[in-house]
Order: structure tokens, then C-alpha cells, then sequence
């Protein structure tokens, strides 16, 4: 028997610009805004991620996976693998090969994904930058503006449960911001309650009026008999979509509820299964790729491709907004993006200039990259040692 020895970069040309540093910094205690009518949270952490090239141009990322173990996989593993190669931030296909792909699908799972999406998503910073483009002119500069909703009514650092009169409140609140879209979670009970969860939602349609769009998300929590009674009962609320309201996303049982209720259906955001099971399965109506779980730019830009050749539309469905915008900017089938309220104000108070919703929608950054670089002294007030 024949034995070979795969090398995947024998054959690279060394590139002027390289990568040259990375460093990674555990955010904590960064104040922000509490939600309307409540007095926490009041602060939040993050991982903030800052690669370097030879010739000066940085490029960051971050992730609310603010896990001591993240940290040691960057620092202990990923850095000195980028520098050793010299890698090519242009190069992110080249850059996802250094790492062994059973690795990277298996043994780490999630964190890992999770890690190595931060560094493409630095590394499209950095090719923004160096080139003097936004990074949605790069993926394809489709539009310049772009569709948000707010998430609001979850509850942080061990506050109560919101009440349905205190979910009411906090959007007819964000209504009068100018807000015309709002999600809320459902299926938050040690076990989901279709009844209460439509009897919550009842009381922010009849707070909003009929004008502003309503959804859901599920957060993965159902069952398919559990998903399919909120949605039934919750039609006559004319509900824009519920997001992943199923275990594990799974693709039979997304197609089951597709045929059970008028509501459209979208999901994965948080992959167990492909996109492309998904879509084989004609599972969802939207399709979820999230640039900080999956990957980075360049994982999302294929999941969002193969959405493409199934004609389903992009939404995006986690509180990394500002990160998002980019893709869905980007690229022509893009579509909504979700500002969480919680993690909407952590990014206002990491970053120097965020994206703002006005009347539903976000004007993206023209700056070069992504537009979003740390506040000055950040890192130096907040950054703690691992």
C-alpha cells in the first residue's frame, strides 16, 4: 500500500503582506445602557480580536464567546500557526486549510469554528483596508442600506423573567424610537408553553398596533407538536417569521412545520446540520448564515450561495449585528438584520462608530473594512489577564 503525505501550502509563494501579530483581548465589565425600564444589565464583556500585518494595517473581530478556553485556543494554537506560515490575510481559504479539517469539524466543534471565524472576519478587515473598500463593496456591494429589526424582552444577570405588561411596555418604548420591527423569544419555560408564549406575544401586538412587524425566535427549544400549537394559535397575529424553533434544526422537522402554519420559517443560526440538508428538505424560507458562529465572511458567503441556488432569501438571526451587515449589504439575495438590544449596546460601547437603526433600516459604513475599530483605551480600561 501506497503511503502519501498530503502538504497543503508546499506550493504557496510568500506574500508581501503577512500576518505578523495577533493578540486577544477578554473584555469584562464594559458599561452599557440597561434595557428601558429596567436597571440591568449594566455592563458586558466580549473577546476582542486584533491580527496585524507586516506593513501596519489591523484588522479586528470579536465574539461574546468570552471563554477563558477560546482565549488559550488563540494565544496557545491558532497565533502561531498564522505567523509561523506567514499567512496571507487576502488568503482566507489558504488560511482555514492550516488547520486539520477533522479538528476543525469535531474534535473543537463550535469554539473552534467560532475562533477561526473571528480571524476571517479581521483578515476581511484587513483586505477592506488595505484595498481602501468597504467590506460589502468586496463581497459584492448589492445595496447600501439594509433592514434591521431589535430583539428585546431577554432577561441578563439573573434578573426576573419579563411579565407580558412588562414586554408590552419595552416595545411600545421602542416603537417611539422609530423601530417597525420587533422579535421577542419564545419557548423560554423549563418546558415550552405555546399558550403563554402566544399570550405574550398577544399583548406586544395589541402594545404595537397592527403597523409594526412582530417575530419569534425559538432558540432551538421545541418540539415539533410544540412549535406547530404556538404557531397555529399565533397566525392571527401576523407574525413576520419565527427563527429556529426546533431541536438541532432539524430538516424534517422544519419541513413538517412548514406545512403546518402560514408563517414563514427560518433558521440556522446555530448549525447542527448543513445548510444544505436544510434546503434539501425544503426546511426554511429564510436562511440564517451568521458571519461571527459559522465561520467568518467567507464560510457565510458559501452557505449564503447555496441558499441562492435554492432561490431562499438571507436573514440574520443573532445579536451580532453590526458584523452582519456587511453580508447582507453585500450580496443580492441579503436581507434582514438583527440588532439585539443587549449586545446592540455593547457594541456602542466597544466601538467607535456603530450603525444606528432609523425608521427600520441601517445605513452601512463606507469607511475601508469593516468600520468598526475599538474605542480608545478600551482594551487598556477593560481587558483582564487570562
Amino acid at each position: 500500500m501506497m503511503n502519501e503525505t498530503y502538504v497543503f501550502d508546499s506550493d504557496v509563494v510568500e506574500s508581501k503582506q503577512r500576518i505578523a501579530r495577533l493578540a486577544v483581548h477578554n473584555l469584562k465589565g464594559i458599561p452599557i445602557p440597561p434595557p428601558p425600564f429596567r436597571d440591568r444589565p449594566k455592563t458586558e464583556g466580549a473577546l476582542l480580536l486584533e491580527i496585524e500585518t507586516n506593513d501596519g494595517v489591523i484588522g479586528y473581530a470579536t465574539s461574546g464567546y468570552a471563554h477563558h478556553a477560546a482565549v488559550r485556543l488563540i494565544t496557545n494554537w491558532v497565533a502561531p500557526r498564522l505567523i509561523e506560515a506567514k499567512a496571507d490575510p487576502f488568503r482566507t481559504d489558504l488560511i482555514a486549510g492550516l488547520f486539520d479539517r477533522h479538528t476543525w469539524e469535531r474534535a473543537l466543534g463550535r469554539m473552534f469554528v467560532t475562533v477561526l471565524g473571528m480571524v476571517d472576519i479581521a483578515c476581511w478587515d484587513i483586505k477592506g483596508k488595505t484595498m481602501g473598500k468597504p467590506v460589502h463593496h468586496l463581497l459584492g456591494g448589492a445595496r447600501d442600506k439594509v433592514p434591521v429589526y431589535v430583539t428585546h424582552g431577554a432577561a441578563y444577570e439573573g434578573a426576573p423573567v419579563y411579565s407580558r405588561e412588562e414586554l408590552a411596555a419595552e416595545a411600545a418604548h421602542l416603537v417611539t424610537l422609530g423601530n417597525t420591527h420587533l422579535k421577542n423569544t419564545v419557548g423560554r419555560q423549563r418546558i415550552p408553553d405555546p399558550v403563554d408564549d402566544y399570550r405574550r406575544m398577544a399583548a406586544m401586538r395589541e402594545a404595537v398596533g397592527p403597523e409594526v412587524k412582530l417575530s419569534m425566535d425559538g432558540n432551538l427549544r421545541m418540539t415539533l407538536p410544540q412549535a406547530m400549537k404556538l404557531c397555529q394559535m399565533c397566525e392571527e397575529l401576523d407574525i413576520a417569521f419565527i427563527e429556529e424553533p426546533i431541536h438541532y434544526n432539524d430538516p424534517r422537522n422544519l419541513h413538517h412545520l412548514r406545512q403546518k402554519t402560514t408563517i414563514p420559517v427560518a433558521a440556522a443560526e446555530n448549525e447542527k446540520f448543513s445548510t444544505l440538508q436544510i434546503l434539501q428538505a425544503d426546511g426554511v424560507d429564510i436562511m440564517q448564515p451568521n458571519v461571527n458562529n459559522d465561520g467568518g465572511f467567507t464560510a457565510a458567503a458559501r452557505n449564503a450561495a447555496i441558499a441562492r441556488a435554492f432561490n431562499v432569501p438571507l436573514g440574520h438571526g443573532n445579536g451580532n449585528g453590526p458584523h452582519n451587515i456587511a453580508l447582507h449589504a453585500g450580496l443580492q439575495h441579503g436581507g434582514l438584520v438583527e440588532y439585539h438590544f443587549h449586545k446592540w449596546m455593547a457594541y456602542n460601547a466597544i466601538f467607535k462608530d456603530v450603525p444606528q437603526p432609523e425608521d427600520g433600516w441601517l445605513t452601512v459604513s463606507q469607511e475601508p473594512g469593516l468600520g468598526l475599530d475599538p474605542k480608545d483605551g478600551l482594551i487598556a480600561e477593560y481587558a483582564i489577564r487570562d
